[in-house]
């Protein structure tokens, strides 16, 4: 190698070691985030840590932290977001509602909530910071300076990272931890002490399985289904592959299960490879596979 290349790649693993945490994100649970994980706080399931969070998710995990998830869960309505109620099966419409309601986390304009959007630092700070009971207008006026000053001020975040940047799970797990332990704004109980009465509803995992199933390559492409082994399918996800491992098609199930995929790949050899599909949950756990 190139005694200047090297000297280059040397250097930028040598800065990346320091603004990067100190461990990989991965499926291992990394002890620094233990407890957010084993209370619940980023869900059951894959935890994706190193995937980007988006604004549904957040919304989920805000929800947790103003312990009100047994109302999210059994919220039955419509949201007033009309990209929310079809979102992935509709799963996030109870979380969105109350985040909003709660003034926590609102919507970006005509009636839109943006479920899929990412999460900026600044944004993550100001979530938080409300959750602690500080307030717009009051603690912090001009956005995102103001916001973003009393964030690293009360050590909600990290000041090699721009109030703009993209946010991972990984990092919000991070922050919960410190949050977990911070006073809540003007009285002497800490957000954990105040999470302790209302403990997360944590679902107890059931056999999921298929009925109904039928898969058709003569004329076009068609796999539909209907999921049982829950009340609740919002949010779940089909995957239809080949033997190998590429996705032809996804759908996400109804609320009772029922799925269909169609007009995907059907030439010769895509038959001759042959078909299989997988199920994920709503937190991107693998629940059910098989060959077709």
């Amino acid at each position: 190698m190139n005694v200047k290349i090297y000297r280059k790649v040397l250097v930028f693993v040598i800065l990346l070691s320091l603004v990067l945490p100190s461990f990989a994100f991965g499926e291992k649970v990394p002890k620094e985030i233990k407890r957010v994980v084993n209370r619940g706080y980023l869900g059951q399931g894959g935890l994706n840590l190193d995937k980007d969070i988006n604004r549904a998710e957040f919304a989920t995990v805000a929800v947790r932290l103003m312990g009100l998830e047994k109302e999210a869960k059994s919220y039955s309505g419509k949201s007033s977001f009309k990209d929310v109620n079809k979102f992935q099966g509709g799963w996030a419409v109870g979380y969105t509602t109350i985040a909003d309601r709660e003034g926590v986390m609102r919507g970006v304009g005509d009636s839109s909530f943006n479920p899929k959007g990412k999460i900026t630092y600044v944004e993550m700070m100001t979530v938080f910071m409300r959750i602690l009971g500080y307030e717009d207008g009051i603690d912090f006026v001009d956005y995102p300076d103001e916001y973003y000053e009393k964030g690293l001020e009360l050590g909600l975040g990290q000041v090699h990272k721009k109030a703009n940047d993209k946010v991972t799970r990984g990092e919000v797990a991070i922050i919960i931890e410190r949050i977990l332990d911070m006073k809540m704004k003007d009285k002497d109980i800490i957000l954990i002490d105040k999470l302790d009465d209302v403990p997360i509803v944590v679902e107890v995992e059931e056999d999921i399985y298929m009925t109904d199933m039928s898969f058709n390559t003569n004329i076009t492409g068609l796999f539909s289904g209907k999921l049982k082994g829950t009340n609740d399918f919002a949010g779940y996800k089909i995957e239809l592959l080949s033997s190998s491992g590429k996705i032809y098609d996804s759908t996400f199930a109804s609320k009772d299960g029922k799925f269909k995929i169609w007009d995907f790949d059907i030439g010769y050899l895509s038959k001759l490879e042959g078909y299989k599909y997988k199920v994920y949950d709503g937190n991107g756990k693998i629940v059910l596979d098989g060959q077709l």
